[in-house]
């Protein structure tokens, strides 16, 4: 049983949840320290901390969970969730960081084959190849998304996470994207490298401009990666030293559209360290990410379900047929032109704006990126 690369809860939080509101979230939720967690199949959802940085030479920082953010978490109130949540606690440090890379893998692995999601805080970015590495086996493709101010392609030691992830020789990447880069903060090269390998990226001014024009490429995503540093300096009392960034309402809506993707399997935060207005923002994102989780409507397009609308578009020998969800006000594109698809049906999550430009003869980069990747 996995649960041996745990630590329980401190006793200390458990003492603390004792005072809590039936309707706060300690009261609901089985944890590590406190509760029985053998049924740990059946549950919906786990949450887990990490405290390993030794993957990142440059990082000096430090994370317990039990020190401040467990007892913002803990704090918050329980919405209308009918779910089994498990908190398993902190992910014991190995005696070198391939143990701990080992324990991640095996972890990932078993949530992936008893269907439960997973959401981790903590530790460094670079344990997002990990989590790919697990998802490989029960997936054949992994679409990943990293909400990062930087594209990560290269580091110091030009091994970047993803980098490794291209490189892969049993590569199973169906899709890179990343949400809210910063090109004064990465390299011609890496953003022209983007470009080259049909990848999709939103910069931060995109976002700021339509922050649902994000949703889309979550609603698609296998693995999502988020990094602390994409948030403004100003909105975490400057923890870091990036003055532009996403707004602490940016990055919790951004987490509940990772919840509501029905493909997610895991969600992380990383590279943040012991600093309060953190961990109180970290608490809200990953309630966001629970509520976004609890509201997942199993939509799919189909010309035949009355809960769709659907328009057809050609533009210069091009054809489109959008979809348009009466339930949940989603869009979808299906690429029509057989001659030039590599495969009989293919249909990506796309926004309004797409359908908009369209209807007005213009092909969205979104669009453009994914038919690029589509054409023979």
């Amino acid at each position: 049983m996995f649960l041996e690369y745990f630590e329980s809860v401190d006793n200390k939080l458990i003492d603390f949840i004792e005072n809590l509101n039936f309707n706060q979230i300690g009261k609901n939720i089985k944890i590590n320290g406190r509760d029985d967690l053998s049924s740990i199949e059946s549950s919906d959802l786990v949450i887990f901390s990490i405290s390993d940085f030794r993957l990142d030479t440059t990082n000096s920082k430090s994370f317990n969970a039990d020190k401040d953010f467990r007892k913002k978490f803990y704090s918050l109130f329980y919405s209308d969730w009918s779910l089994k949540l498990f908190d398993l606690g902190n992910l014991i440090n190995g005696n070198l960081v391939s143990d701990t890379q080992f324990a991640l893998r095996n972890i990932i692995e078993f949530c992936i084959k008893n269907q439960i999601f997973v959401i981790s805080l903590g530790g460094s970015q670079d344990f997002t190849l990990d989590f790919y590495s697990s998802l490989k086996k029960s997936l054949s493709k992994i679409n990943l998304v990293a909400v990062n101010n930087k594209l990560e392609f290269s580091n110091e030691n030009n091994e970047s996470y993803l980098s490794k992830i291209i490189m892969d020789e049993n590569n199973k990447l169906n899709h890179f994207s990343n949400i809210g880069f910063q090109k004064h903060l990465n390299s011609i090269d890496e953003i022209d490298l983007i470009k080259k390998m049909k990848f999709e990226s939103l910069s931060l001014g995109k976002i700021k401009s339509d922050l649902n024009e994000a949703e889309p490429i979550l609603r698609d995503s296998n693995l999502i990666s988020f990094n602390i540093n994409s948030i403004k300096s100003g909105d975490i009392n400057n923890a870091h030293q990036y003055p532009n960034g996403l707004t602490s309402y940016e990055f919790c809506s951004l987490a509940r559209f990772s919840g509501l993707s029905l493909k997610s399997n895991v969600i992380s935060f990383f590279d943040n360290w012991d600093f309060s207005i953190l961990n109180s923002l970290l608490a809200e994102s990953i309630w966001y990410v629970i509520d976004g989780f609890s509201s997942r409507i199993d939509e799919k397009p189909d010309s035949d379900n009355d809960n769709f609308t659907y328009y057809f578009i050609e533009i210069d020998n091009y054809k489109f047929k959008f979809y348009h969800s009466l339930i949940s006000d989603r869009w979808w594109v299906e690429f029509l032109n057989d001659n030039i698809i590599s495969i009989e049906k293919n249909i990506i999550s796309c926004s309004y704006n797409d359908y908009y430009n369209c209807k007005n003869s213009v092909i969205s980069e979104r669009i453009l990126t994914r038919l690029k990747n589509k054409i023979t």
